[in-house]
């Protein structure tokens, strides 16, 4: 077997495992099968599958307890911005599991992105300024709720993108990740409000950080209640 081919093996093994993890087919604190059991059930070899339960050792996933065997680590040791595990959780999310996650996600982007974009109206160079007023347009005169979508999250990546700090890239992809959970299962996309997001271009354009992060948070706050009625309020009341 050449090494590719090894390597998708081990990533489809993982994925597989993770997976199951995250449906609760595995719960937490429940030893794994046997390696014969695992090999068996997933056709690969016992090396595929030792590689596999590293990676998701190293994402927090499971661990292993030298002679009990390889148990499912609680949900606070998840690598939780891992790309994979938001992947696999989005992938496996029932309708009982949708509103708590995205609920989460909104959680730790209303406490990161207001931030994000005051140092976006602090820091950005006039050109990346130039280009966020551009994807601004580009989401205000989209026209259906896919390119509303596209252009939402090309807008709000390309502000997380220029605040000038490393570690807001690891939270890119969470962003992301929230606002295709909300474009394939809430009605945001048909009912979206863009002076927040007009406020938030205004306020980096202009150089003004508070207004900048207040925008930001008003952006995401028009999120709470959609999750939880699955639906804009604003369809409601326009009835």
């Amino acid at each position: 077997m050449d090494k590719n081919t090894a390597k998708r093996r081990t990533d489809i093994a993982a994925e597989t495992i993770g997976k199951q993890i995250m449906r609760g087919k595995l719960s937490v604190g429940q030893v794994l099968p046997s390696d014969q059991v695992m090999c068996e059930t997933l056709c690969i070899s016992r090396t595929i599958l030792r590689e596999a339960l590293r990676i998701l050792g190293a994402k927090g996933l499971v661990k292993a307890v030298p002679k009990a065997g390889t148990f499912v680590n609680d949900t606070d040791k998840w690598a939780m911005l891992d790309e994979d595990i938001l992947n696999w959780l989005t992938n496996t999310a029932t309708t009982g599991r949708l509103e708590p996650l995205l609920a989460e996600m909104i959680d730790i982007r209303l406490a990161i992105e207001p931030g994000a974009a005051a140092l976006t109206a602090s820091r950005a160079l006039a050109p990346d300024r130039q280009r966020i007023s551009e994807l601004f347009q580009a989401l205000k005169y989209a026209n259906t709720p896919v390119l509303s979508h596209e252009a939402e999250a090309a807008f709000i990546d390309c502000i997380l993108a220029n605040c000038h700090n490393r570690f807001f890239n690891s939270h890119r992809i969470l962003a992301k990740t929230s606002l295709k959970l909300l474009f394939d299962h809430t009605e945001r996309y048909k009912y979206l409000s863009l002076s927040a997001h007009e406020a938030a271009v205004r306020a980096i354009i202009n150089y003004e950080p508070q207004n900048a992060r207040r925008s930001m948070q008003a952006i995401l706050l028009q999120v709470s209640p959609i999750i939880r009625n699955k639906k804009n309020p604003a369809d409601e009341s326009a009835g």
